[in-house]
C-alpha cells in the first residue's frame, strides 16, 4: 500500500469512526426539484405532489425560474389558498429544507413555504417561511415570528433553514437576489420549532389567501434533505510547507488553513470548538483574543480561516500515525473534521506537552 492509499485508508477509518456523512442523505427522506423536467402548463405528473387545497390550479410555467427555465406557478382567491405539498418518508431528528421564491411582479402577495397542514378547511403552516410584499419582509414562523430580511416583489428569494427537533431550534438562511447576484441579508438564528399535533411529514409550498382576487407566486430549486452529523473540510497544516515538519519539542505556533467552499464558509468556524491534536486554537495573552482570522489562502475568492495552535500543546500519541486531525464546529453548530500528512519531530516524546 503506498503512501496514498494509506492516508485514504486512515481517512475512510476515521470517517466510520465518527460516522461522517460529507454530503446529503441518499435516503428516500432526499427530494429536490426544479421542474424543468415536467411540461409546460400542467400540473408536476408522478404522485409525487398532492393539491391540499385551492379553486385555482397550480402548474409548470417556463420563462419565470430561479434556474434553469421553469417554476411551478401557484395562485389563489380571498376565500381559498392554493397548498400543495410532498409527503416525506420520514422526518428525522435533523431536517434542512431550501427553495427559492418570487412573488409576481404584479399580482404578487404573500407566499409561504414549509410544513403545511389543513385545520378545520384552513391552511396552517409551522417551521415556514413567508414572504409579504406589502410589509416588503422575508419571515419565518416556528413558535414565534422571526422577520429576516427585505425583500422586493418581482425578485427571487433563496430561504433555508436546518431544523433540529431534538433542541427544538433552527437555523436559518436568506439570499435575497438582484441581477442575479445576493445581497447581504443572511442572518444565522437559533429560534424555537415545534411541530405540535399537526400532520408531520408534509413539506410544502403555498399561495396563501389575500384580499386580492389573484395572488400569483413561483416555486424553484426546491430540497429537502437529512443533514449530515459531521462534514469533513479541506485543511493545509503550514500552508505552501511540504512537508509539514512538526517539531514536538518546539515552542512555536503551528499555522492551519480551513478552506471555504461554495457549500462550506470557513468563517464562521467557531475557534473556541477547535482541536487539533487535542491542541485548542492558541489565544493572545494580553488581548486575551483566539489566534484566528479569515484570509484568502488558496486565492479562489472565498476567505479561508487560518487557526494557530501552540505546537507544545499537541498531543503525541494522537499524530503516532503521521497525520493531524482537526475537529470543530461552526457557530451555528455544523461540526466538521480535516485531515493534513505532517512529519514528525522528537518522535521520542510521549505525554502531552512534553518539551
Amino acid at each position: 500500500m503506498d503512501r496514498r492509499e494509506s492516508v485514504c485508508m486512515v481517512v475512510l477509518l476515521l470517517a466510520a469512526a465518527l460516522s461522517i456523512a460529507a454530503v446529503a442523505s441518499a435516503d428516500p427522506l432526499s427530494f429536490e426539484e426544479n421542474f424543468d423536467s415536467f411540461t409546460t402548463g400542467v400540473y408536476p405528473p408522478g404522485g409525487i405532489w398532492t393539491p391540499l387545497s385551492g379553486m385555482k390550479p397550480a402548474y409548470v410555467v417556463e420563462g419565470i425560474f430561479r434556474s434553469p427555465t421553469k417554476s411551478f406557478r401557484l395562485d389563489s382567491n380571498p376565500f381559498s389558498p392554493r397548498a400543495d405539498c410532498v409527503v416525506l418518508a420520514e422526518v428525522p431528528d435533523r431536517l434542512s429544507y431550501e427553495a427559492a421564491v418570487c412573488l409576481d411582479a404584479v399580482s404578487g402577495r404573500r407566499a409561504a413555504l414549509g410544513f403545511v397542514d389543513l385545520d378545520n378547511r384552513a391552511l396552517v403552516m409551522w417551521n415556514s417561511f413567508v414572504l409579504d410584499a406589502t410589509l416588503g419582509r422575508v419571515f419565518f414562523y416556528g413558535q414565534d415570528e422571526v422577520d429576516l430580511a427585505p425583500y422586493t416583489r418581482g425578485t427571487w428569494v433563496t430561504v433555508r433553514a436546518d431544523l433540529n427537533y431534538s433542541s427544538l431550534t433552527a437555523a436559518l438562511w436568506v439570499w435575497v437576489w438582484i441581477d442575479g447576484e445576493p445581497v447581504p441579508a443572511r442572518e444565522d438564528l437559533p429560534i424555537y420549532a415545534t411541530m405540535d399535533d399537526l400532520v408531520t411529514d408534509q413539506w410544502g409550498v403555498a399561495s396563501p389567501a389575500t384580499s386580492a382576487w389573484s395572488n400569483v407566486v413561483y416555486f424553484d430549486d426546491l430540497k429537502v434533505w437529512e443533514p449530515s452529523t459531521t462534514l469533513t473540510v479541506d485543511i493545509d497544516i503550514k500552508p505552501g510547507g511540504n512537508p509539514n515538519t512538526i517539531n514536538l519539542r518546539s515552542n512555536g505556533l503551528l499555522p492551519v488553513c480551513v478552506f471555504s467552499s461554495e457549500t462550506f464558509d470557513a468563517t464562521r468556524i467557531d475557534p473556541a470548538a477547535c482541536l487539533l491534536a487535542g491542541a485548542p486554537v492558541a489565544v493572545r495573552t494580553k488581548q486575551l483574543k483566539f489566534m484566528a482570522h479569515p484570509e484568502d489562502i488558496d486565492g479562489d475568492g472565498l476567505a479561508d480561516m487560518m487557526l494557530h495552535f501552540e505546537t507544545q500543546q499537541l498531543d503525541p500519541d494522537q499524530l503516532q500515525d503521521d497525520y493531524a486531525v482537526l475537529a470543530g464546529s461552526t457557530f451555528e453548530g455544523q461540526d466538521f473534521v480535516g485531515l493534513d500528512e505532517v512529519v514528525l519531530v522528537g518522535r521520542g516524546l510521549s505525554g502531552r506537552g512534553r518539551r
